[in-house]
């Protein structure tokens, strides 16, 4: 007698026992990438909320310096250099504006009749570099923060160089809200697409290859400077520091940090929320 061979029929557990095609089935990722998105979006807009003081800040400074409109330029630069230290330092922007915060309070409220803005700074600067140079922080964290500051150097003076050209040319003044929203949207895009070519650079350069405590005390001295002056202008005219530098660029950011601390934070959250659903690749990782 012969036995015809059976053939077993496989189906996907998923599959519709009806007409054997798989049942759809749901992204597993999708609540998880509304958060990312959520979460980046609220990252990028604290980071909006920081830079519009900086910026608004760096502006009067330079202003007063007499730069005219190349001011916007410079002070985008230094501010998109800043934050892109902050935001790639991870736990060593922790200590460096905590040091340059502290230094900064601590030296107005006992030393300010004997010391200037400058001096402030450059105390608040020296502090934090000897820490760096005595406190081992994790190599990897620093090490790419030449690299990132160099990303958001050039990035932010391009796009202060185009606020530079479009000022003279627009028949109203420029608002602070779109001024702002403008550089923390379009200077944080071009900053998440160039970084990685920037740290190849500095790789390819070897400066990662010096010590990583010099690397690691010039990040805190610099972030700690800008915490100090940061604290010295926002709190000194309140303490009686009537001084034209402090007093002018103090007046500045008082009126005008709403409306651009509104655009900052409208424009990093956008920028920040769009990156993220659109799978940019991050700066975290590096």
């Amino acid at each position: 007698m012969t036995i015809a061979p059976q053939v077993a029929v496989v189906r996907p557990l998923s599959a519709d026992p009806q007409s054997g095609r798989p049942a759809p089935v749901r992204p597993p990722g999708a609540p998880l990438r509304a958060r990312l998105v959520f979460l980046r979006g609220l990252v990028w807009g604290l980071i909006g909320l920081i830079y519009a003081p900086l910026f608004i800040g760096l502006t009067a400074i330079f202003e007063r310096l007499g730069l005219g409109p190349p001011a916007y330029a410079a002070a985008a630069a230094l501010a998109g250099a800043a934050g892109a230290a902050l935001y790639g330092s991870h736990e060593l922007a922790l200590v460096g504006a905590g040091i340059g915060a502290g230094a900064g309070v601590l030296l107005l409220t006992t030393a300010g009749d004997l010391l200037s803005f400058g001096q402030s700074v450059l105390v608040a600067a020296g502090l934090a570099a000897l820490v760096g140079l005595l406190v081992s922080f994790p190599g990897q964290c620093t090490r790419q923060v030449p690299g990132k500051v160099l990303a958001g150097l050039t990035t932010g003076a391009a796009c202060g160089a185009l606020l530079a050209l479009a000022g003279p040319l627009s028949p109203a003044p420029l608002s602070p809200v779109a001024v702002l929203a403008f550089l923390v949207s379009v200077n944080g895009a071009l900053y998440v697409a160039s970084v990685r070519w920037w740290t190849g650079l500095v790789g390819r350069l070897r400066i990662r290859a010096r010590p990583c405590r010099v690397i690691e005390a010039l990040v805190l001295a610099t972030l700690a400077g800008l915490a100090a002056g940061s604290v010295w202008l926002l709190a000194g005219p309140l303490h009686g520091d009537s001084s034209g530098l402090v007093a002018g660029v103090g007046t500045a950011i008082y009126t005008g940090l709403p409306l651009a601390a509104l655009g900052g934070v409208l424009g990093g959250a956008v920028a920040g929320a769009l990156l993220e659903a659109f799978g940019f690749a991050w700066v975290h990782d590096l």
